[in-house]
C-alpha cells in the first residue's frame, strides 16, 4: 500500500463488535496532526519508523514495537522514512 502524495493513506484491515484495524501508510516526511481516539488503541509499527508526539514527550517507534494510547489521549504523528502501521481499536464488548 502506498501512501497520498500529500497525506497518508488509510486502508481498513479488519472491522468487528468488539474492534477494528486499520491500517496507515506514510512517505517520509508526513505527518498527522495532533488528534484523539474516543476508544483505546494500540499501534504497531510494521515497517519503517515514526515519532508519535504524546502529552510532550516523543515516543519513536520501529517494527515490533507497540504503543497504547488511553481514550481521548491526543497525539500526533510523523514519519521518519517510509512506514506503514496499524491502529488497533479495542471497543467496548456489550455483555448480555
Amino acid at each position: 500500500m502506498q501512501p497520498f502524495p500529500a497525506r497518508p493513506r488509510t486502508f481498513k484491515v479488519l472491522n468487528t463488535s468488539s474492534g477494528k484495524v486499520v491500517g496507515f501508510a506514510f512517505a517520509a516526511g508526513q505527518t498527522l496532526q495532533e488528534h484523539a481516539a474516543r476508544h483505546p488503541v494500540l499501534i504497531q509499527v510494521l515497517k519503517g519508523r515514526v515519532t508519535f508526539h504524546v502529552k510532550g514527550e516523543d515516543v519513536e517507534l520501529v517494527p515490533g514495537r507497540i504503543i497504547h494510547l488511553t481514550p481521548m489521549l491526543r497525539h500526533s504523528v510523523e514519519a521518519h522514512e517510509d512506514s506503514i502501521l496499524t491502529v488497533t481499536m479495542l471497543l467496548p464488548h456489550n455483555e448480555s
